[in-house]
């Protein structure tokens, strides 16, 4: 090297500690400055890069409908969070843990099709989240919920739990807790879970609407009386509330009526014949829970009256064939046998009658009990306890329809019987 003065002495090239790049020991303060800002410019180009992607993996988070693409990019998005919590530990003065800046407190894992849930899904530190969605999946459990001490909303919206996880217990700062439309069953444990002191001490809401089994107003009054600082929320059924139904059977219910024939109807069918036959928008999964059954049949009258058919309709009125006495009798007696073998047989509460049952056909039941279905097993067990009583009936059915006889797939079996929800 040449030497520019006396006191400048020639050394070899060196690297300066923070520039990441060779450069002469002697240096010029202007090229620092200009080094310094190209490797900002170099990081700032890779944090927006960083930022565009994790967008990106949002987006398909929360919007694709595919569900291999959802986990993916939550797996993806875990793995950005674990790299992002290891740079800052290597940061001086940083012990990783900087929750505030890189941990979300509130994560959404909602519509992944999950069918099984792991703390894997969830970002580390886990006693700093406070808001976990995972909603709209098929989960019927949540193992290391527990670790989530921190936790004060947890939405279980339409995923397949039976009860309640035990482990909301172990959550003292739980305030809200959404498990509408499960398959939660007001059992000892639930009431245990929820009455059982300490109970959930932090519970404020607790949303149970559309839980087939959660359908009693003295369990919405159990609730209230037991939890008068929650706000509980019930699909309540029965007692059917003011204005779901008109008349509690068909024989209290004007036949010429349109809504005596669509009583029968479940409010779910209700509402679908508005959207297929009256072109209403379907209701949306995400969102507001849907109509009440009064307002859905007073909707859907509205529509019959606009499109001219809410007019008084026509009873007919039919007899029956004839059927020899002699079997008629054989019939009568084995249903008095059946009566007196059966009193508290009652398989279809909604019917009104003292005792109830049906009789599934062996063509029925045989082909599922190949494939291993516990129901058919049980269908061909009830069948062969009551087989001279199908024969009866299928001999007097013989008598009056022989091609009805050999189509007809279930007997319908009553005694005391005082009214069906249906018009025939």
């Amino acid at each position: 090297s040449a030497v520019y003065g006396a006191h400048c002495l020639s050394v070899p090239n060196t690297c300066v500690p923070g520039v990441g790049r060779l450069l002469p020991a002697v240096l010029n303060p202007m090229d620092v400055e200009r080094e310094a800002r190209r490797a900002a410019k170099r990081k700032e180009k890779e944090e927006k890069k960083a930022a565009r992607e994790a967008t990106r993996l949002h987006n398909s988070l929360r919007c694709d409908e595919r569900a291999h693409v959802r986990i993916a990019a939550s797996i993806a998005l875990r793995s950005t969070d674990a790299q992002r919590s290891a740079t800052l530990a290597e940061i001086p003065g940083s012990d990783g843990n900087d929750t505030e800046l890189h941990t979300p407190t509130a994560v959404s894992r909602c519509g992944l099709d999950l069918h099984a849930f792991s703390l894997e899904l969830v970002p580390s530190p886990w006693g700093s989240l406070t808001s976990l969605d995972v909603s709209h999946n098929k989960l019927t459990e949540l193992p290391g919920l527990e670790n989530l001490v921190s936790l004060t909303e947890l939405d279980l919206c339409r995923n397949e739990f039976r009860a309640l996880p035990p482990a909301l217990r172990q959550l003292p700062k739980l305030a809200k807790v959404n498990a509408s439309r499960n398959h939660i069953r007001p059992n000892a444990a639930f009431l245990v879970l929820l009455l059982q002191p300490p109970g959930l001490p932090s519970l404020q809401e607790l949303d149970l609407t559309f839980n087939k089994k959660c359908f009693k107003q003295e369990l919405a009054d159990l609730l209230a009386a037991e939890l008068p600082s929650v706000a509980v929320r019930l699909t309540v059924t029965f007692p059917p509330p003011p204005g779901a139904y008109v008349g509690d059977a068909a024989c209290n219910r004007d036949a010429t009526l349109l809504r005596s024939q669509l009583e029968p109807y479940t409010t779910l069918a209700l509402r679908e014949r508005l959207v297929v036959t009256f072109g209403h928008q379907r209701h949306s999964m995400v969102g507001p829970p849907p109509q009440a059954r009064a307002e859905v049949m007073e909707q859907l009258l509205e529509c019959y009256a606009a499109a001219g058919l809410l007019h008084r309709r026509r009873q007919v009125r039919v007899d029956g064939t004839p059927v020899d006495p002699g079997l008629l009798a054989e019939v009568l007696g084995e249903l008095r046998d059946w009566a007196a073998r059966n009193e508290d047989l009652q398989e279809r509460p909604m019917v009104h009658a003292r005792t109830y049952m049906i009789l599934r056909s062996p063509a029925e039941f045989e082909e599922k009990i190949g494939k291993g279905s516990s129901t058919a097993f049980r269908h061909r067990k009830k069948f062969e306890q009551n087989r001279r009583l199908w024969d009866l009936a299928t001999a007097a059915i013989v008598a009056v329809d022989p091609a009805f006889a050999s189509q007809f797939t279930a007997l319908a079996v009553t005694h005391g019987f005082r009214g069906s929800p249906h018009i025939d």
